[in-house]
């Protein structure tokens, strides 16, 4: 509960910061105007709040945490400027594929409560995407992207290593968590970190 009620009371700082415009430079990095930033956030909160669609073979989707974010991606992905930020998003995607899913095998007891680090095991693969995403993408829209997309295939690899393994019966949910969930975490925190270093960046340079 304490948790719910912590990421809702997120979202709404984030709406008004929004609304009053303190996020306008980074939303005109994201190709974004304010009402479709709203708009987009609003319906992944509704999206994440509807049951899960199956999509066969114990894999289903979230409409919030990975349908609606999806298809920002791959708004961002046409907006792109050229094909160099493109192909920055997708190396900054396998790289955080291979440290995500490296990070899961060598970090992650079998027991989540005996995870050696003070941060929530579901959001550790978070964490790391977003570092990637910022370190290998560098702009806004990149750093999502490949943030975003990493966790994204990190989950559809450990739904085909079930099927391999004969466990259909165990159910991989892309998006699970919803807008609070662990690939929306790893794009919004991506984009902070763009955000933040290019904003040191620029002080610096007017030094």
């Amino acid at each position: 509960m304490r948790t719910n009620f912590s990421a809702i009371t997120v979202l709404i700082v984030l709406l008004v910061l929004i609304y009053l415009g303190f996020l306008e430079r980074v939303l005109e990095r994201m190709r974004l105007s304010r009402t479709q930033a709203i708009f987009i956030l609003l319906a992944m909160l509704l999206g994440g709040s509807l049951p899960e669609i199956p999509l066969g073979m114990g894999l289903k989707i979230n409409l919030g945490g990975m349908a609606i974010p999806l298809m920002v991606v791959l708004y961002l992905l046409g907006t792109a400027d050229g094909k160099g930020e493109r192909l920055r998003a997708l190396s900054a995607t396998i790289v955080t594929v291979i440290a995500v899913w490296s990070a899961d095998r060598l970090f992650f007891p079998p027991d989540p409560d005996e995870f050696f680090l003070n941060v929530d095991p579901l959001y550790f693969p978070a964490l790391v995407a977003a570092l990637i995403g910022y370190a290998l993408g560098r702009s806004r829209r990149a750093s999502f992207i490949g943030a975003f997309l990493g966790v994204l295939l990190v989950d559809l690899i450990a739904w085909g290593e079930n099927l391999l393994r004969g466990f259909r019966n165990i159910t991989v949910i892309l998006g699970s968590g919803g807008v609070f969930g662990a690939a929306v975490l790893a794009g919004v925190l991506a984009v902070l970190l763009a955000e933040i270093v290019g904003e040191i960046r620029e002080r610096i340079h007017r030094i």
